[in-house]
This record gives C-alpha cells, sequence and structure tokens, in this order.
C-alpha cells in the first residue's frame, strides 16, 4: 500500500507533505478537486485566502479529522486563518506520536 492513501482524504484532515519544498510540513485538507488533487492549508505560510494544490501521493494521511473546520467548508462557512493554525498547534503533538 502507498503512503497516503491508507485514509479517505476529505476536508478537515490532518495530512504531512512527503514531497517538494514543503516536506515534513503539516497541512489540513482544505478541499478534494475534481481531478483527484487537493487543496492544503496551514493558516501560516497557506492561507485559507491561498490554499496548496497537492498531489495525494505526496502527502500522508494522519488519523486524526478536525471535524470543526470541516464541516464548516463543507457548509460553505469561513475559517479563519488563526483557527487553522490553532489546530495545528494542538494537534501536532498527537500526530508526532501517532506516527
Amino acid at each position: 500500500m502507498e503512503r497516503g492513501f491508507s485514509m479517505r482524504l476529505e476536508p478537515g484532515r490532518v495530512v504531512e507533505s512527503r514531497a517538494g519544498r514543503d516536506r515534513g510540513q503539516l497541512y489540513v485538507v482544505y478541499r478534494v478537486l475534481e481531478d483527484g488533487f487537493v487543496l492544503v492549508v496551514d493558516g501560516d505560510k497557506r492561507p485559507v485566502a491561498r490554499p496548496k494544490r497537492k498531489n495525494p501521493r505526496h502527502l500522508e494521511a494522519h488519523p486524526i479529522v478536525v471535524d470543526g473546520l470541516g464541516a464548516r467548508w463543507a457548509r460553505g462557512e469561513t475559517v479563519e486563518d488563526a483557527e487553522v493554525r490553532a489546530a495545528l498547534e494542538a494537534l501536532a503533538a498527537k500526530v508526532k506520536e501517532a506516527g
């Protein structure tokens, strides 16, 4: 099984970049595009207003889903960058522990 495909990519899923200049960076999936790519945000270098387009093969999905953010994006609500940063900071330790 390839890395990153063990879990469904969905809005709110925490992922880690496995390729590119941002290798090792944690993101939250913002949107899954029709062509199979995903848009990811971190609330800092990649704010919600300017998400990064990533190939899912270059991402490792973690078992953590930030339900509040994903549900709000699905309803079309606005999420502030500070909320994304806070969620990632709170979850960074859990992601590292989960491996």
